[in-house]
Order: C-alpha cells, then sequence, then structure tokens
C-alpha cells in the first residue's frame, strides 16, 4: 500500500499517530538510559567511597598492626567458661558493693562465639542510686578489662523515685581459640 493512496486527512491522522509513536519511544528510551545513569553514578559515588576508605585504612595499617598486636598480648584467653563467668560475676558484685548498689538475680548466660571471640555473658538486676549507677558503669570501662554491656534497662523504682533498677547483661570477651 502506497502513503499516497490514502486521503489527506489519513494522511494527517498516520503522521500524528507515527509522532506520538515516536515520541513515547523516546520518551521511554530517555527514561530507561537516565535511570541506569543515575544507577551508574550512584554506584561509582559507592565505590570511590570505598576505595577511599580503603587508602585510609591502609595509610593507617602500622596504627592497626600495633593494635592487633596489643590485643593478642592483652586479651585473656579462655581456659574455662564457668570459671570464667564466676570470675566475672564476682567482678561485678565487687564493683556494685564499691558503689553502695546491690546486684541480684544473677545468671550465667551461654557463652557465645562472635567474630572469632568467645563472649561469656553475664545477667543481672541492680538497684541503687544515679551515682552508684555511673561510679559502677564507669568501673567496668577499662581497655584491659574486655568488656562489654550487650544490654541495659533502666528504670525509676516505682516506690522510691531516687532509686533506681536496671537489668543487665555484662559480657567479658576472650581471645579467639
Amino acid at each position: 500500500m502506497n502513503f499516497q493512496q490514502f486521503s489527506p486527512s489519513e494522511r494527517r491522522l498516520i503522521a500524528i499517530f507515527a509522532t506520538i509513536v515516536a515520541v513515547l519511544l523516546n520518551v521511554i528510551v530517555v527514561r530507561f538510559f537516565m535511570t541506569n545513569r543515575a544507577q551508574i553514578a550512584e554506584l561509582a559515588r559507592q565505590k570511590s567511597a570505598q576505595i577511599e576508605s580503603l587508602d585510609a585504612l591502609s595509610a593507617q595499617s602500622e596504627v592497626w598492626d600495633q593494635r592487633a598486636k596489643w590485643l593478642q598480648k592483652l586479651q585473656p584467653k579462655l581456659e574455662s567458661e564457668a570459671a570464667a563467668g564466676n570470675t566475672l560475676l564476682t567482678f561485678l558484685k565487687e564493683a556494685a558493693s564499691k558503689h553502695g548498689i546491690t546486684l541480684s538475680k544473677q545468671q550465667l548466660a551461654s557463652a557465645r562465639n562472635e567474630t572469632g571471640a568467645t563472649a561469656i555473658p553475664v545477667q543481672f538486676e541492680l538497684k541503687g542510686n544515679w551515682k552508684g549507677f555511673c561510679g559502677f558503669l564507669i568501673d567496668l570501662q577499662a581497655p584491659d578489662r574486655f568488656l562489654v554491656v550487650q544490654q541495659a534497662r533502666l528504670k525509676v523504682d516505682s516506690t522510691d523515685a531516687t532509686v533506681m533498677q536496671g537489668d543487665f547483661t555484662i559480657a567479658k570477651w576472650f581471645a579467639p581459640r
């Protein structure tokens, strides 16, 4: 069929339809390429940020090597899970009594291997004043103790507003075997 055989109104209708189809195809193609361009640009930003962070880490490799050596030298090795849990519990009781807070409902939880290291957690409740709580938590924080507060829930005692209660899970981390 020849285009010239159509009447002028049919040719105009075909031209309008062809123009609409061409515009729609262009919109679809342009949208596809713009979306892909945005995804590629985001991926490039992520990769460049990753490269920058890796460069920063490699520039500080000496510091990380020193930290790894310090960690290997000072982090204790796990001999017995029960003994480690009891030692941690004794330490926590002494620290609590030193600050005038009471430790109760203590329970040794099962050991967990996390990122190669072994965590020995102890769950307990504390009761005392704010000052005692703060002193207790400060005593826990020392670089060579390897203690981690895994969970802490604090609330004001319902009978006395000056007394705090807390449910804690504190773990001691031991070196990988």
